[in-house]
């Protein structure tokens, strides 16, 4: 006995009265099918279709600004040209922002031995972008149109990089971020300067010396669910599929600490040569200890973001230190000369108590970078938006010089260790 019983003479009566057009297709159907089978002809799916040129490519070396600002009724009144920054104040990144005011400080001070050519001192303003939504928003705005802000210095962070930019979008004011997100300077917004190595930087550099170098097939990719985590984690298996590399195995994880002690009891079972880490400094700081007491051997590349996570050892954590000594980072081939780089780590260590790390370097050059545009632009941020941008010759201790017309740091990056 059949599951369905088959629609009597009725219901086929019924059907073709309704529904006329069913029956006549039905022929049809049939003769197109013969047809291509008969002709050997092949329908290709919509995915097999060569993928269509774009309409139009943004030129990268076009990016420029070309409005209005440069005229004198537009330079800034006052007696003093502030410089703002927004980090961490409080929370997991704290120490990260007490680290970069400090170095930001330190800049000030030393650059304040050559006053302006307009005899205008430097200032600094901080905002703060822990908090509650909307907060570094708010914070933003305020730097910019209450302190009369020259321009602005971000922190690691990729969401605040992305606030500030439509912030500076709308106003006219340059900023300097210290985030790798290079989605920031992908399109035509002529005001935000990247610092150091991008995302896919970082990730070309890790897949060379981690499949070409080092010839590991067996790789894992930790990476967490924040905004950054997500976006590296994208540039690393985006590299790994360009090279035709055994893609690597996936966790992704959160900034819990049961999570991280979950993902590392989970290794220790597993056959892996390397791990890529691309989460969060509090998260690095939990999931490095634990990957070295289930794989000590196993060499574990770090996001540079990542590797100012600051040690978990309380003691060492009051003085800010980060140490994730032994891991791998990208670094420049251009960095400071050994003299000017010990210079700045001594000052800072004396103020802190501890070393520089990334975050601090790129601090300290960014104040330095833009009084140095300053010098030639005088109180004005489209003139300061135009020197930033011609800068060709600036030797930093973190190691970038210039940057392209898009506002990346032009640089070549290598694997260290640390």
């Amino acid at each position: 006995m059949p599951l369905i019983d088959p629609p009597d003479s009725r219901d086929r009566t019924l059907t073709a009265c309704r529904f006329p057009f069913l029956f006549l297709m039905v022929p049809r159907f049939l003769l197109v099918l013969v047809v291509i089978v008969l002709t050997g002809q092949v329908v290709s799916s919509q995915t097999d279709t060569p993928p269509a040129k774009p309409y139009a490519v943004m030129n990268r070396n076009g990016v420029n600004y070309s409005g209005p600002g440069r005229e004198a009724s537009s330079d800034l009144p006052g007696s003093a040209i502030t410089i703002g920054i927004i980090l961490p104040h409080a929370g997991s990144r704290e120490l990260e922002g007490k680290a970069m005011l400090a170095a930001a400080e330190l800049a000030l001070e030393e650059e304040a031995a050559s006053p302006l050519p307009d005899g205008r001192k430097v200032k600094l303003a901080a905002g703060d972008e822990s908090g509650q939504w909307g907060q570094a928003s708010n914070e933003i705005v305020r730097l910019i149109v209450q302190n009369q802000a020259m321009a602005l210095i971000t922190s690691t962070n990729g969401n605040i990089a992305h606030q500030a930019e439509q912030v500076s979008n709308k106003i006219g004011i340059p900023i300097l971020t210290l985030a790798s997100d290079a989605t920031t300077t992908e399109i035509n917004i002529p005001w935000i300067f990247r610092l150091g190595p991008s995302d896919a930087e970082q990730a070309h550099a890790f897949a060379q010396q981690i499949y070409g170098v080092q010839g590991f097939r067996k790789v894992l990719l930790i990476s967490d669910s924040s905004h950054d985590g997500r976006m590296g984690a994208e540039e690393f298996l985006k590299t790994v599929r360009e090279i035709n590399a055994s893609s690597p195995a996936q966790r992704e994880i959160s900034s819990s600490f049961s999570d991280a002690e979950f993902s590392a009891s989970n290794i220790g079972t597993q056959s892996v040569e390397a791990i890529v880490l691309w989460v969060e400094p509090e998260t690095a700081a939990k999931i490095v200890p634990l990957v070295r007491r289930a794989k000590p051997d196993v060499p574990i590349y770090v996001c540079r973001k990542a590797a100012d996570a600051a040690s978990p050892d309380g003691a060492a954590a009051s003085k800010g230190s980060s140490k994730l000594a032994g891991i791998w980072i990208v670094a420049s081939t251009k960095g400071g000369s050994g003299a000017e780089l010990q210079e700045f780590a001594q000052h800072f260590q004396l103020r802190t108590g501890a070393a520089p790390e990334i975050a601090a370097a790129q601090t300290y050059d960014a104040v330095r970078l833009i009084i140095s545009a300053l010098r030639v632009s005088g109180p004005n941020r489209a003139r300061l938006r135009d020197a930033l941008s011609a800068k060709t010759n600036f030797q930093g201790v973190s190691g970038f010089e210039s940057f392209d017309r898009a506002g990346n740091a032009r640089g070549d990056w290598i694997v260290v260790k640390r």
